[in-house]
C-alpha cells in the first residue's frame, strides 16, 4: 500500500502546484521537476511485487529468463537485462528499476517539448498513465516515452528521427509497430475538412463495430489472422483480462467527451500548442481503434491504450479553454480525479469514488 499512499500524496501536492506554477521561479520549477522524475523511478523500481497484475509474472520469467517460452514471448531486450541481473540476483527489482528509469526519464524528456507548464503534464501523468505503463506494463512504458519523444519530430518534418524513436521503442515492445501509421500524419491547422473527419470518425467507428464482419475479414489477413488465433487461444484458456470492450464504459465515454470538448476549441488550443493538430489527431486514433478491434478485445485495448498515451499531454491543454486560468485548472483537477480513480482501481483494487465497472 505505500505505492498507493505516495501516488497520492503526490497527486495532492501536484494538485495543489498546478495552480501556483506560474509564480515559481525557473529553478525551483527545475528542483520540483526532476526531483518528481527521479521519486517516481524509485517508487516503480522498488515497489512490492505482487501487488500490481503484472509484477508477480515478470519476476517468474525474470527467475528463468533462458526458458525457451520467455524468450518466444518477450523482446531481446528484455533477455538481455533479465540475463544480465540474474547473473549475480535472483532478486527481480534491479529489472524494474531499469524499465523504470527508461519509461520514467523518457516521458520527462518529452513533456518540456509540449508545454511549458511542465508541472500541470506531470500532474496529467501520475494521475494515470503512470501507474498503468511504469507500474503494471513495464515494457510498454519504455514504448510510450519513445511515442512521446516521436511525436515532435513526426510534427516537425523529422520522420527519420521519428521513424528510429519507433524502432528503438519497439525493442522493448514489439506493439511499436502500430506506431508506424502516425508517420503519414501531418501537423498542419485543423481546416474545415480535418474537423469534419476527425467529428465523423467516432460514431462510424461505433456503427462499424455493431457489424460483425471484422473478425471474419481480418481472420484472412497475413500475420493479422495468426495474431487473432494467437488472442483467441489466451482467451480461451482463460489466462487474458481483456474478454471484452465496452464501448458504452464510462472511460472511453469520457475519452469520447474530452476530444470533442478539444475539437471545438481547437483553433484556439493550436495558437498555444504547437503540436495540437496532430495530437488530436493521434487521439482519434485511439478512440477509434478501440471501437474497430473490438471484435478481438485485446488487440484493441492495447492499440487504443498505446495511442491514448497522447492524453498526457493533450488533456493539459483544457486548462486554456477557459479564463480565468484558475477555472481551466479545477476542470482539469475533475478530469484527473476521474481517471486517478480508474487507475488506482484496475491497477490496485483501490478506489475513492468509482463502482468497480469499465
Amino acid at each position: 500500500m505505500f505505492l498507493v499512499f505516495s501516488i497520492c500524496v503526490l497527486y495532492a501536492l501536484y494538485g495543489l502546484l498546478i495552480f501556483v506554477e506560474d509564480y515559481l521561479p525557473e529553478n525551483h520549477k527545475k528542483l520540483i521537476y526532476w526531483g518528481t522524475c527521479v521519486l517516481l523511478i524509485l517508487l516503480a523500481g522498488t515497489r512490492e511485487i505482487g501487488f500490481d497484475p503484472d509484477s508477480a509474472e515478470y519476476e517468474k520469467t525474470y527467475l528463468d529468463p533462458y526458458n525457451t517460452d520467455v524468450m518466444d514471448s518477450v523482446e531481446f531486450t528484455y533477455i538481455m537485462i533479465a540475463q544480465a541481473f540474474n547473473s549475480f540476483t535472483r532478486d527481480a527489482h534491479p529489472l524494474f528499476l531499469v524499465y523504470a528509469f527508461l519509461g520514467v526519464l523518457l516521458k520527462f524528456c518529452a513533456f518540456r517539448r509540449y508545454s511549458d507548464s511542465w508541472l500541470i503534464v506531470v500532474f496529467m501523468y501520475i494521475s494515470f498513465y503512470y501507474e498503468l505503463h511504469e507500474t503494471c506494463q513495464i515494457r510498454a512504458g519504455v514504448l510510450s516515452g519513445c511515442m512521446l519523444l516521436a511525436v515532435p519530430c513526426i510534427a516537425d518534418g523529422q520522420r527519420w528521427k521519428a521513424f528510429l524513436w519507433i524502432a528503438i521503442g519497439t525493442c522493448f515492445h514489439m506493439s511499436g509497430l502500430i506506431l508506424l501509421p502516425l508517420l503519414f500524419l501531418r501537423n498542419k491547422p485543423l481546416g474545415w475538412l480535418w474537423k469534419t473527419v476527425l467529428a465523423l470518425s467516432i460514431p462510424l467507428s461505433f456503427a462499424f463495430a455493431g457489424f460483425e464482419v471484422g473478425l471474419d475479414f481480418a481472420s484472412e489477413i497475413p500475420y493479422i489472422g495468426d495474431k487473432i488465433a494467437l488472442y483467441s487461444e489466451i482467451e480461451n484458456k482463460g489466462k487474458q483480462v481483456v474478454s471484452s470492450l465496452n464501448l458504452f464504459g464510462p472511460l472511453h465515454l469520457l475519452m469520447v467527451l474530452l476530444f470533442y470538448y478539444l475539437l471545438f476549441f481547437a483553433d484556439t488550443l493550436t495558437e498555444r500548442f504547437r503540436y495540437f493538430p496532430l495530437m488530436l489527431k493521434i487521439l482519434a486514433l485511439a478512440l477509434v481503434s478501440y471501437a474497430v478491434f473490438s471484435f478481438i478485445p485485446v488487440m484493441g485495448e492495447r492499440m487504443c491504450s498505446m495511442y491514448r498515451t497522447i492524453m498526457i499531454v493533450i488533456l493539459p491543454t483544457i486548462v486554456y479553454t477557459l479564463r480565468p486560468k484558475w477555472c481551466g485548472l479545477l476542470l482539469l483537477l475533475m478530469v484527473s480525479f476521474i481517471f486517478i480513480n480508474f487507475s488506482l482501481r484496475d491497477m490496485y483494487n483501490v478506489s475513492f469514488i468509482l463502482p468497480a465497472v469499465r
